[in-house]
This record gives structure tokens, sequence and C-alpha cells, in this order.
């Protein structure tokens, strides 16, 4: 499988619209995206200020995408990745890791020191991220409160 990384621009969103619905429909998550919500999603972080989009295609379709916005933290700028997400019959294929890899050198060309994200706590995703250098921290939770 070939495949380019490129900026995430209008064109795609449609299609990495597709990849969230796609992926996030499987284990772990059994989330039921709709296309529209998911199209939001990312039009989101297209229109916000400092963002960093990419996406992986090959011959013109959406196979992963990886959202994410520059951030200053104390230790200076960092990126936070929102999403990063391959559709699920082109997982295992090295799209993820190209899609980190392009976001590291993103946030090195623009000084930022760290790349962080959340996520699961264990299983094939957790394997994936420590594989690819992250380490979990484990004096950080996840706090959620529901309006309704």
């Amino acid at each position: 499988m070939s495949f380019r990384i490129e900026l995430l621009v209008a064109k795609h969103v449609s299609g990495a619209a597709d990849v969230l619905v796609n992926a996030y429909a499987l284990p772990p998550w059994n989330e039921n995206w709709s296309l529209e919500a998911a199209a939001e999603n990312v039009t989101y972080v297209l229109q916000t200020p400092r963002s960093v989009a990419l996406v992986a295609v090959d011959e013109g379709k959406v196979l992963g995408i990886a959202l994410g916005i520059r951030q200053r933290r104390h230790t200076g700028p960092v990126i936070y990745l929102d999403e990063l997400s391959v559709q699920p019959d082109a997982q295992g294929k090295g799209i993820g890791t190209a899609l980190l890899s392009a976001m590291f050198e993103t946030a090195r060309a623009e000084g930022c020191s760290s790349v962080w994200l959340i996520s699961q706590r264990g299983g094939a995703l957790s394997e994936f991220y420590q594989r690819s250098g992250f380490a979990m921290r484990s004096d950080l939770g996840i706090y959620s409160r529901s309006s309704g």
C-alpha cells in the first residue's frame, strides 16, 4: 500500500469524517458517530487557530488523520494530539506511525517541546503509543461531568 501524508484541507473533510465514523465504531470505542458530527469535529479543528491537521491519502482516498492543536505550556509550546484515526481496513500498515512521525516533525519544526494525547490506559492503542515513544503519566487523570 502506498500513501502520502499531506496537510488536511477542506477537500479532505468528508473522507476524514468517514475515517472517524469507521474507526470509532469498532472496539474499544464502540461509538456511534454520524458523518455530520464527525465532519463538524474535523472542520472545527481546521478552523481553530494554530491547528495541525494531517491526512494520509492513497489515490485520493483518505486512509487516516491526525488532528492537533498547538498550545503554550509552562515548558514551552506543545502540540495536543486530539485525534489519530485510521480506517479499520488500513490499520497495521504503518499509516498511524507515519502520521505520528509527521506530527512530531511538525512539532520539532515549530519549536514545540512535546506532543501529548489522551487515550486508553491499556490495550492495543496504549501499546501502539508506547511503541511510538509515548510514556503514560501516572499523575494525571481524566475527569468528566455530564451536563444532563
